[in-house]
């Protein structure tokens, strides 16, 4: 059956795009290797790629800095304007295929800094009800599993910008 509908065909094109995204560049070890310096967690470079009218779907990415005595872990995230937030860890398989799978947490050893980046650990953002566009900051929410929730504001940057 052939379709004639180019929004349909163009939102999954969009989708399809940022699923890849999410699992193109990066590698599989997120621990930085520089020490936190400060006490309790902080974030940097938290951003998300752009989403279309009608796109479903986009990944959002961040530094995450434990600077506290004792290990933490970011158990769940949430974004206003989704239906649903996850982490997700992108692996190679042996036959060089990327996957993508969710994940329950992301461990923040003492004084170590995580990097959700494409091509590794990222947060999925899915059902997303509205559009986001370069200078839109929609607030995402972390909650941990010691440190308390915070909120901040994600960048919006182009699905073409080679930063990400």
């Amino acid at each position: 059956m052939h379709n004639n509908r180019p929004g349909v065909r163009a939102g999954f094109i969009a989708a399809l795009l940022i699923a890849l995204g999410a699992c193109s560049r990066g590698g599989s070890d997120n621990l930085a290797d520089a020490a936190c310096e400060g006490p309790g967690i902080a974030v940097s470079d938290a951003w998300m790629r752009a989403a279309r009218a009608g796109q479903p779907t986009s990944a959002a990415y961040l530094t995450l800095c434990n600077g506290a005595d004792t290990d933490d872990a970011l158990i769940s995230v949430s974004l206003a304007g989704a239906q649903h937030a996850e982490l997700h860890q992108t692996t190679m398989k042996p036959n060089g295929v990327a996957s993508m799978a969710s994940s329950p947490g992301l461990a923040l050893p003492a004084g170590a800094t995580a990097n959700l980046a494409p091509g590794g650990a990222h947060i999925m953002l899915m059902g997303l009800e509205q559009a986001f566009a370069p200078g839109d900051a929609p607030v995402l929410r972390l909650q941990f599993e010691n440190a308390p929730a915070m909120e901040i504001a994600l960048e919006v940057r182009s699905i073409t910008d080679q930063d990400g």
